[in-house]
């Protein structure tokens, strides 16, 4: 399949509020699943589950058969870890624990084509081996450049007292649990502190006219997040899904048949 246009790309920039979910069950049944929903993009997660780029080549396919934009959370911030999941054909990376913005300018370099960065040049996957008509190399590099995403979180200290320049260089996805850990207040989101944290991150985003997207945990936490200013919204996880919907219909069905 031609990456000929980034989909949650042109939804973030025409303010559509892109809903996703986080992927770690390495089910391409279950991914193709999601192509019967209404989601928009997963973020197949290969820092906090057994998956690598192997696997999260066969879950990308399925997510662009199933029509939803496939994302990859990478493992760590290393050339080896982005490269790989950007030559499979992920369409977007979500980066970690990053602490400083020397991080960032390591990421761009090792994401991004010449002239941007330095990202290594070979025929993969994500361009199908060069036989999908992107054109010459410079004009393949400058396709990829303008229509990957490469978003850092902010989920340290460090991340968030460089928000303003983070920010500025691609964008930046929220994660709530690891910054209110990093801030020393776990779990405590309605601090009035961790709450100026997010408001000076949605601030940077808009000063740099880049986008950010949140996590939540509930669904009534994914109206809220665009009530307050993200521009996309990442909601649970697949495998938290299930178990929630099947509890909740296992309980019904007892409750029915007492």
């Amino acid at each position: 399949m031609i990456f000929l246009h980034n989909t949650l790309k042109q939804k973030l920039e025409n303010g559509q509020q892109p809903i996703g979910i986080f992927f770690d069950t390495a089910s391409e049944y279950l991914m193709e699943c999601t192509g019967r929903t209404g989601i928009d993009f997963v973020i197949i997660d290969n820092e906090h589950s057994p998956i690598e780029a192997e696997t999260s080549a066969r879950l990308i396919r399925a997510a662009e058969n199933a029509g939803v934009t496939p994302l990859c959370r990478v493992r760590e911030i290393s050339r080896p870890a982005i490269l790989k999941l950007l030559d499979v054909g992920a369409q977007g990376l979500i980066i970690p624990n990053v602490h400083s913005v020397q991080q960032v300018k390591d990421i761009i370099s090792y994401a991004r084509y010449y002239p941007i960065g330095q990202r290594g040049f070979c025929p993969s996957r994500k361009d199908g081996w060069g036989f999908d008509g992107l054109g010459s190399v410079p004009d393949t590099m400058a396709h990829f450049n303008a229509e990957t995403l490469i978003i850092p979180q902010c989920e340290t200290v460090g991340a968030l007292e460089s928000i303003e320049e983070i920010a500025a260089l691609d964008g930046i996805f929220v994660g709530p649990f690891d910054l209110s850990i990093s801030m020393e207040m776990p779990g405590d989101f309605s601090n009035p502190v961790f709450q100026a944290a997010i408001d000076r991150i949605i601030k940077a985003c808009r000063k740099a006219g880049k986008k950010c997207i949140f996590f939540t945990g509930t669904v009534e936490g994914i109206a809220a997040g665009f009530d307050r200013g993200f521009d996309g919204m990442a909601y649970s996880l697949d495998a938290a899904i299930i178990i929630e919907a099947l509890r909740e219909r296992v309980e019904k069905a007892r409750q029915l048949s007492k």
